[in-house]
């Protein structure tokens, strides 16, 4: 299946290389040095992060975007944010959260676990709204976190 993943615009791969200045001219910023010292990710990782922005993949089936307008009510505001982890340069996984979404999050949460069932079927590993699917080639997976207002979905290149 071709996910076609894009943040801001740019199409991402995982598996693929990808030059970092291509991800900062998509409102990509690498992770600082603090973060990724408390991280400890060794040499040749590296992560770039986007706050506030589109997602667009599985053919334009789920389109994730932040909704930030101060004239609705809180409830109907949410926020996005997206995480592309390299090494060597070559794309490993992609992370993308909606965040504090009162209704957004369980939408979009619903909205991914059925796209994945229909291309993958069934869920490999289910626990209360955690989702895993695999294929010969990626993970996919979903988490709705137990406040149900955040939400984190990750497509992964398998080893």
């Amino acid at each position: 299946m071709d996910f076609k993943l894009r943040i801001n615009k740019l199409g991402l791969q995982p598996g693929a290389k990808i030059e970092t200045r291509i991800l900062k001219d998509s409102n990509f910023r690498e992770m600082g040095l603090v973060e990724r010292l408390l991280k400890r990710m060794p040499k040749g990782h590296s992560v770039f992060v986007a706050d506030n922005c589109t997602i667009d993949c599985f053919r334009d089936q789920l389109n994730l975007y932040p909704c930030t307008h101060g004239y609705l009510h809180k409830d109907r505001q949410w926020q996005t944010r997206a995480t592309v982890h390299l090494i060597d340069g070559q794309i490993q996984k992609v992370n993308f959260q909606v965040l504090e979404g009162v209704y957004a999050a369980p939408n979009f949460t619903n909205t991914f676990k059925d796209i994945c069932s229909e291309n993958f079927g069934h869920p490999e590993t289910t626990t209360t709204n955690q989702y895993l699917w695999k294929n010969d080639r990626y993970s996919f997976s979903s988490l709705l976190k137990a406040d149900n207002i955040n939400a984190e979905f990750s497509i992964e290149v398998l080893e």
